[in-house]
């Protein structure tokens, strides 16, 4: 099912100006504009104000949680590419330029080349799906790699972007056999004219990143669900974090007050987190309340590079680090761990699967694990909301799978795209049982028109066969009254069995009730004594 996530209306482009281009200034998130560095306003309530104690709210039926906030402006370099695009936010206050294009080699790709901008979490994706593009309908994928919040001012601005630059893209079978996507991309490059963007894939809601109205060309599709996680060496004898655990650790660092006690997270030198643009550290500043541009720790540009500091620390105990949950699932033999977490207002903590060892994603899909964001593809669109490249359309029609099913081009062959999705640990859609409509929002019960529950657990790793409680069938008669959705029986209702702490028994409705329903997933209980009822105040 795909879901548009805004109607648009013609907006200037002033907004996204005044949003972006003040170098004294910070967004109302308190995350900084693209030329304001690191300096920000505090978090809180949507205007960078704490309220008028001067501190977050409180936990668990206390005075709530720390006000919401977060997302990032800034820009920040072109990923791979490491191309300096100051010049490509021309443009931004009025109409999208479409500037002369040099297309140097990427222009001598075969076939129909789409040039895409997105968060590192989602190579993986473009690497498999963009094969089967290739080797079924003759589409190009080339693609550069920076921040959620970068690619999508980039899409905003409407302008050419990446100047002699250099992209990735996937080939073919037939041009290169022996290539996988366990490989690194081949390269090509640009003109000095740049390329303009087909498409932009954030990891996170776009309002996260403070840039104002979204333009009237663009649409923003929901895509499959990435879910987030904070990391630790093999040999750290931690198992859990709290959200006001984390709010401590990422938002004092050195002066964590819960440090040694609770939790060992004190060093900043130890602490590996991304750039204050990348959707990895805007998502989990949304759930921690901790607002990007006051992050304690050391940047690292890149996911791979958190995993290397990470299992390499020589202080396993003092080193913690976040990711996204798919960067997390293929280095899992690299000397890391995921932590359990446990959000504001919950009793007890849970990993993103139903254990340690699985694969299921079982708590991202039932709300028990809050860590997670949706993908968001912006593309230019017509006037029904549709993208206006039908190659583009085809693409997003595969991710986000649903009825009715994507409609290959003339010529080119049907593949299973969700299939694609599904290994490379993202959660379509259609499979989730709650939904938000902002990052580290309420969470509310779900159900997808099209559920594929019982398909979604017989791709992921380690499954075999026909997965526990699930049927396969060709038609509704075959379901016992119930749904046959993507070849399975679907079941009616999210399980409340099982049992864990003060759990809430009964089909869930509220966010509290979600967070805190019974299950028979895997929990760790973990106790912290909190400074006081109300977090302290950032320093």
């Amino acid at each position: 099912m795909k879901r548009l996530l805004v109607l648009f209306t013609p907006l200037a482009f002033a907004l996204l100006s005044a949003s972006c281009s003040d170098s004294d200034t910070t967004t109302s998130n308190g995350v900084p504009s693209p030329e304001a560095g690191a300096v920000g306003a505090d978090f809180g309530g949507g205007s960078g104000s704490s309220g008028s104690s001067g501190k977050p709210g409180g936990r668990a039926g206390a005075s709530g949680k720390p006000g919401a906030g977060g997302g990032s402006a800034a820009a920040d370099s072109a990923g791979a590419a490491g191309v300096n695009e100051t010049d490509d936010q021309a443009g931004a206050a009025g109409a999208p330029v479409t500037l002369p294009v040099d297309t140097g080699t990427c222009g001598k790709l075969p076939g129909t080349v789409l040039y895409i901008e997105s968060g590192d979490t989602q190579e993986n994706l473009l690497k498999n799906i963009g094969r089967h593009l290739r080797d079924t309908a003759n589409i190009t994928l080339a693609f550069f790699l920076t921040g959620s919040c970068t690619l999508t001012g980039d899409m905003y601005a409407g302008a050419n972007v990446l100047k002699s630059g250099t992209l990735k893209y996937i080939p073919s079978t037939v041009e290169d056999p022996n290539w996988t996507p366990a490989m690194i991309e081949p390269t090509c490059t640009t003109g000095p004219g740049g390329v303009s963007l087909d498409l932009a894939i954030s990891a996170l809601f776009v309002d996260s990143c403070g840039l104002g109205a979204t333009p009237a060309s663009l649409g923003l599709i929901q895509g499959p669900i990435q879910a987030y996680t904070f990391i630790v060496p093999k040999a750290s004898d931690q198992t859990a974090i709290w959200a006001e655990e984390a709010y401590y650790a990422f938002g004092f660092g050195a002066q964590n007050p819960l440090a040694p006690a609770y939790n060992p997270w004190n060093n900043e030198t130890f602490m590996f987190i991304r750039p204050s643009t990348k959707s990895t550290l805007v998502a989990t500043a949304k759930n921690i309340n901790v607002p990007p541009n006051k992050w304690k720790g050391v940047q690292e540009a890149a996911s791979g590079d958190v995993v290397t500091a990470v299992s390499t620390s020589t202080q396993p105990k003092a080193t913690i680090g976040i990711l996204g949950a798919e960067v997390y699932d293929s280095n899992r033999s690299k000397g890391i761990q995921t932590l359990a977490f446990q959000a504001f207002d919950q009793k007890t903590a849970y990993y993103p699967d139903s254990t340690s060892g699985a694969f299921d994603k079982q708590n991202v899909r039932d709300g028990h694990y809050t860590l997670w964001s949706p993908t968001v593809y912006i593309a230019p669109v017509d006037s029904s909301n549709k993208p206006r490249n039908s190659a583009v359309k085809y693409l997003v029609d595969l991710v986000v799978g649903g009825a009715p099913p994507a409609v290959p081009p003339v010529g080119a062959e049907a593949f299973d795209a969700l299939s694609d999705v599904i290994k490379v640990g993202l959660i379509p859609e259609c499979a989730m049982k709650v939904s938000r409509a902002a990052d580290g929002g309420p969470l509310s019960a779900f159900s997808p028109a099209d559920p594929c529950t019982c398909y979604y657990l017989s791709k992921t790793p380690l499954a075999t066969g026909v997965p526990a409680g699930c049927a396969a069938c060709t038609s509704n008669a075959g379901c016992a009254g119930g749904t046959c959705s993507h070849g399975f029986c679907e079941p009616d209702a999210v399980s409340t069995a099982g049992a864990s702490p003060g759990c809430f028994s009964g089909p869930p409705t509220t966010n509290a009730e979600i967070i805190n329903a019974c299950t028979n997933a895997q929990h760790v209980t973990k106790a912290v004594a909190l400074p006081n009822d109300d977090p302290e105040p950032l320093p």
